[in-house]
């Protein structure tokens, strides 16, 4: 087995700050070990399987030391993002979850979530997007569904779910999802709705600012040739 690594380490093979990674870890997509004196530890491996899982191409082997850090892809920071949103949305409605999916290469990818355990996101993020999850980004409208029938979050869920898509300048940007153990009500429906718009303009600004931090680090790069 590869040495781990640090988080400084981990932060700097990843391309994130430390804040955004240890956001990353919280949101469950990313799991740290401990020593025996409470300090997180990464393994190489598993830092593979999350660059792989948010679309970037990782740049070391696994046990090797770390390479230089590469650009972030954009699923990274959204998550830690996205994650800080849900949260007042989903204690507002009193709902077990709510979770966002976003397109990558044109496909629903789990992208982050409030009330989702680290076993369950890991799980969501290999795994296709649940039916309700694509009917909402077919019909453009809001998708109410039976958790249990759906096991969506979980073959155990219960209550009702509703997805709604996400748009953004007549483009779709993936779909926000958030599931009770009550039925909804038509009034709370419409505030995912509305919500949506608002998540989905904290989403576009976000992918500006990733661009505008790669463009950053590439003119770094330049400057820093020999």
């Amino acid at each position: 087995m590869g040495r781990r690594l640090t988080v400084s380490e981990a932060s700097r093979v990843l391309g994130l700050s430390r804040t955004t990674l240890l956001a990353a870890e919280e949101a469950g997509l990313l799991t740290a070990l401990r020593t025996p004196g409470g300090h997180r530890r990464y393994d190489p491996a598993e830092l593979r399987r999350y660059a792989e899982r948010a679309g970037a191409a990782p740049s070391w082997d696994d046990g090797a030391a770390p390479a230089p850090p590469q650009a972030p892809a954009d699923a990274v920071p959204l998550a830690a993002a996205a994650r800080a949103a849900l949260r007042p949305l989903a204690q507002a409605l009193e709902a077990d979850s709510a979770g966002l999916y976003l397109l990558h290469a044109g496909e629903p990818r789990f992208t982050a979530a409030f009330g989702v355990p680290r076993w369950l996101a890991e799980r969501l993020s290999a795994a296709p997007p649940p039916a309700p999850v694509a009917q909402a980004l077919g019909t453009r409208r809001p998708c109410l569904f039976d958790p249990a029938a759906a096991a969506f979050p979980e073959p155990r869920s219960t209550g009702q779910g509703v997805a709604a898509a996400l748009h953004r300048d007549g483009g779709a940007l993936g779909v926000l999802f958030v599931v009770s153990r009550r039925d909804l009500l038509v009034p709370e429906v419409r505030v995912v709705e509305a919500f949506g718009d608002v998540v989905a303009m904290l989403v576009a600004d976000e992918r500006r600012i990733v661009e505008l931090e790669r463009r950053l680090e590439a003119i770094a790069a330049l400057t820093r040739a020999p």
